[in-house]
């Protein structure tokens, strides 16, 4: 019963790290990649405000600086891994409404499949976090957080969304999280079309969170992520990221 609890607890804790800024290296200043009320992240993994986010019982998603086609990008590898790469939005562009980036995905992950607990991988998300009134989360949901919390010493993110290439989900498809309900899923691209080519994407977040959480008026944004994760099913994956602008 005891190694039951213990599984209990780690499925729960890996489930809600999704954008919590579990454990970062380096020192982030986001205000060096910010210009007035844009913020355009660059396109290295290296350069502030990027950090690692490092999710403890898993093999991190390794990010490096690429080019692809002349365009300057950050590239996630993942074997049997899951991480992230994060940054911080600053007050000033923490009420932004727009954000855009292009990605280069050039094979899906096969079988998976983001509606199903156990094929949840994806060769690309972009995530971005939301703050809000905790005490407003449903009992359970607000229970995993203070688990966290309690045994990592981190506050995870209020609600989050990621916006993901799946291969069969239709486009706009929104898909809830498998355990906690502030995480929800919105597939942007679907299927082959676009693979081996870079993709640009323009999501009003806004609206977006709205939808996904039935009208619920989102807060300011807390981060933004990239993740590239094969951790489920224990394949391989690569995207290439460019471009990442909040405005």
């Amino acid at each position: 019963m005891r190694s039951l609890s213990l599984a209990k607890v780690t499925t729960c804790l890996l489930a809600i790290f999704l954008l919590a800024g579990c454990t970062t290296t380096g020192t982030v200043s986001p205000q060096e990649a910010s210009s007035g009320s844009e913020l355009a992240l660059p396109n290295d993994p290296s350069a502030a405000p990027w950090h690692p986010v490092v999710i403890r019982f898993k093999t991190p998603t390794q990010y490096s600086r690429a080019e692809i086609s002349g365009v300057p990008c950050i590239l996630g590898e993942a074997n049997a891994s899951w991480s992230l790469l994060g940054a911080n939005v600053p007050g000033r562009q923490s009420g932004a409404s727009t954000l855009s980036w292009r990605w280069y995905v050039p094979n899906l992950v096969a079988g998976a499949d983001n509606q199903s607990r156990d094929k949840d991988d994806a060769p690309a998300r972009v995530v971005i976090a939301f703050k809000g009134d905790r005490e407003k989360i449903d009992a359970i949901d607000r229970s995993n957080m203070n688990m966290a919390k309690l045994i990592g010493g981190w506050e995870i993110p209020f609600a989050s969304i990621q916006y993901i290439w799946e291969p069969d989900a239709k486009p706009e498809t929104v898909i809830p999280h498998h355990t906690v309900s502030r995480i929800k899923k919105i597939v942007v691209r679907s299927g082959e079309p676009g693979l081996s080519s870079w993709v640009s994407v323009i999501r009003d977040v806004r609206a977006d969170y709205r939808r996904a959480f039935n009208g619920e008026e989102p807060g300011d944004i807390e981060s933004v992520a990239l993740m590239t994760d094969t951790d489920t099913m224990h394949g391989t994956a690569r995207a290439c990221y460019a471009d990442i602008r909040l405005q």
